[in-house]
């Protein structure tokens, strides 16, 4: 009977394997205004590791992708730093409701008066005042605040003068001033909490919350707080610390602009982590192992709220999706990567397009993937 049962069971996967592979190579091209070198994808359910496949090449005419090579996560990011802020709200430094602006209104370089103006901002005698003092930590962390942002609000501006200087070194002053320039600081999108609006300018002002608490860069509160005491070797903050680590690395594109040739250290605090899948899992696993945070934060953290049409649900730092019809929690970012966790299943899925702006809808696609493997 072992013996049927264990001939049914590698019929199956090997089956599955197969259409697996199938579907990863299908997306795979490299001659369209969006070329997609390479996929990877990894499962790990509870202590197993399901799936850890790569497909394609590292970058145009390169070597073979592997599924231990690093990338960026960019926004997924976020994870690591909403994280810290709840870890520093659990030590009694904060607490999310607090307003934000008594913690930040000494950093001359932020302007915080003048960071929030919507269209009815009043003038009272003579003075123009805004809703910098209304936002609260939590809003920031649940892109509730209303602020706009430099990528999404100033695409077209922001992506011409990256491009004319791609070697440039950018810090959170430099991302502030832009900010300003483009005069976004004018044009929020609402009042606090009466909306939600992706902006990474909210996990700008947490960056900068998290060194001052702290007393330490961000890239080392990350390091000490996350990446050392769980074994990340393969992940560090791009252009913000150095590192010795030497594994090979996935290309990843905008279009067919090769971005590993791109200074990115203006994503910072909304998205300058590269990574491994291998690593990312460990991260996940530990924050909903309750290694990292307590169980009521992680309740905090998972709490997901309506967005905008079409658009998922988002809590803490964290979106709320749906795999092969379970939830998930975890991020995205921008260069086609995603890591989340489900809780029901103790499943891990890490996947790299390393593309972002492939010519097919990517959650579709995963979420064929998905009911492949599982």
């Amino acid at each position: 009977m072992k013996y049927i049962f264990l001939v049914m069971f590698t019929t199956v996967f090997y089956s599955n394997a197969q259409d697996l592979d199938k579907l990863l190579e299908s997306k795979l091209n490299s001659t369209t205004e969006s070329p997609v070198n390479s996929i990877s994808i990894y499962v790990k359910i509870a202590d197993s590791v399901i799936v850890e496949k790569a497909v394609g090449l590292r970058q145009k005419n390169g070597e073979k992708a592997k599924t231990s090579d690093q990338f960026r996560i960019a926004s997924s990011t976020k994870l690591f730093v909403a994280t810290i802020i709840l870890q520093l709200e659990e030590e009694g430094k904060l607490h999310i409701d607090d307003k934000v602006y008594p913690y930040l209104k000494d950093i001359e370089f932020l302007r915080l008066d003048e960071f929030h103006y919507y269209q009815d901002s009043t003038n009272l005698g003579g003075v123009t005042t805004g809703y910098s003092k209304a936002m609260t930590i939590k809003q920031l962390l649940s892109h509730r605040s209303g602020l706009a942002d430099i990528f999404n609000d100033r695409e077209a501006a922001f992506f011409s003068m990256v491009m004319n200087e791609p070697e440039k070194e950018y810090h959170p002053k430099n991302i502030v001033n832009l900010y300003f320039e483009y005069g976004l600081n004018k044009e929020a999108k609402f009042k606090p909490d009466e909306g939600w609006h992706y902006s990474d300018m909210n996990y700008v002002l947490l960056g900068l919350l998290i060194e001052k608490l702290d007393g330490k860069l961000l890239s080392q509160s990350i390091r000490d707080r996350i990446l050392d005491p769980l074994g990340l070797k393969n992940t560090y903050f791009e252009f913000y610390e150095y590192t010795d680590v030497q594994e090979n690395r996935l290309n990843q594109y905008v279009g067919t602009i090769d971005f590993n040739n791109v200074n990115t250290s203006f994503d910072w605090s909304g998205g300058g982590l590269v990574s491994t899948h291998q690593d990312l899992a460990i991260f996940i696993s530990a924050l909903f192992d309750n290694r990292l945070i307590s169980e009521k934060s992680l309740r905090k953290m998972t709490k997901t709220q309506a967005t905008i049409k079409n658009h998922l649900p988002y809590g803490l730092g964290v979106y709320e999706s749906i795999y092969n019809e379970e939830i998930y929690y975890g991020h995205y970012g921008f260069y086609g990567t995603y890591i989340g966790y489900s809780p029901n299943t103790k499943a891990v899925l890490s996947y790299c397009i390393s593309q972002a702006l492939p010519s097919f809808y990517v959650y579709e696609y995963v979420d064929s993937l998905v009911m492949i493997i599982q």
